[in-house]
């Protein structure tokens, strides 16, 4: 196991600290470039969606990786951007889940760091229902529920795959709360070429978010349907039934499946294959196009954010938008 391959750790901080680089050092010594070329790499990565997954193999490659870690974290800090911040959280996340999913040994040392502390050192962990309800609360969908989990006499099990997936949520909420970094004006001067090229990427990316929005119309949208789009944007978790009426809404009002994968992009739980089926599953791929929620469903769900004046009238948030659009010709 490479401690470069999980920066979050402590290990990797003591390591980093003990190297005892100055941010001059790193940042203008020519020796140090890659280190801040792959700094750079994982923000634009997380920006895309992805961080690529390097695999250093010499010393010196894994001080490049280890070291543009907390670069990355510096520049992120310097962008003052709150989406992006939960963005490249969870980009670092899905990286180390990568990483864990490729090692032959064990993982438990990282669980430790994050705050799991597993009885039995094999598959299946036996995990407190306390660590396990830290870890998986964010997690809306209905297995991860302590009702539907084997729990006795305070503990449950869970396997290899579902601790990786666990961990992955801990490291994202661990570098979301430690970000942004309390800096000097003067450290993002230094850094000012960097953070014009990855703040155009930025507002790309959210050009083509809003394109999409524009194309049907948002401010006709009804307030539920507003308030689920907040909440992606905001990098929130929605539940299944949420996730399930803003995706067939938007489907009925002409939005295809690849504006609406994008839209999702942002969601901690975001899976690109597996969301993708899914939009595609309710648009009809499998012979039944499946329409929104009614407005009384979306109450019974917890959906219903709150009624304005229209809300009150009609029944069905298609209703709310085709009334909208009518007044509004």
């Amino acid at each position: 196991m490479r401690i470069s391959d999980y920066p979050f750790t402590q290990e990797a901080a003591d390591q980093v600290r003990k190297a005892n680089f100055s941010l001059e050092f790193l940042f203008d010594k020519a020796s140090f470039e890659p280190a801040r070329n792959r700094a750079i790499e994982r923000v634009l990565g997380a920006i895309k969606g992805d961080i690529s997954d390097k695999r250093p193999g010499t010393d010196a490659e894994n001080l490049i990786e280890l070291l543009s870690y907390p670069l990355s974290r510096l520049i992120v800090s310097c962008l003052h951007d709150d989406a992006l911040i939960r963005r490249y959280a969870l980009a670092e996340a899905k990286l180390a889940q990568k990483r864990m999913r490729r090692e032959k040994g064990d993982i438990i040392p990282i669980a430790n760091d994050l705050g799991l502390n597993p009885l039995n050192p094999n598959e299946p962990f036996k995990m407190h229902f306390s660590e396990y309800i830290r870890a998986a609360h964010p997690l809306r969908s209905p297995r991860w529920k302590l009702v539907n989990r084997d729990l006795k006499a305070g503990y449950l099990t869970v396997t290899r795959e579902e601790l990786m997936r666990l961990m992955e949520e801990l490291v994202r909420n661990r570098i979301t709360r430690s970000l942004p970094v309390p800096l000097d004006a003067d450290i993002c001067r230094k850094l000012d070429e960097y953070i014009i090229q990855l703040r155009s990427e930025l507002d790309k990316i959210r050009a083509k978010q809003n394109l999409n929005l524009i194309k049907v119309d948002k401010e006709a949208f009804p307030p539920c349907i507003k308030a689920l789009l907040d909440q992606v944007s905001e990098g929130q978790n929605l539940a299944h039934t949420a996730r399930f009426a803003l995706t067939s809404f938007l489907l009925q009002i002409n939005m295809s499946p690849d504006q609406i994968v994008d839209l999702f992009n942002n969601s901690p739980d975001f899976d690109a294959e597996r969301t993708r089926y899914q939009v595609e599953h309710i648009s009809g791929s499998s012979g039944t196009m499946y329409k929104p929620p009614s407005c009384s469903t979306m109450m019974t769900y917890g959906n219903c954010s709150f009624k304005d004046d229209l809300c009150k009238k009609i029944a069905h948030p298609l209703g709310y938008y085709q009334r909208r659009i009518k007044f509004r010709q």
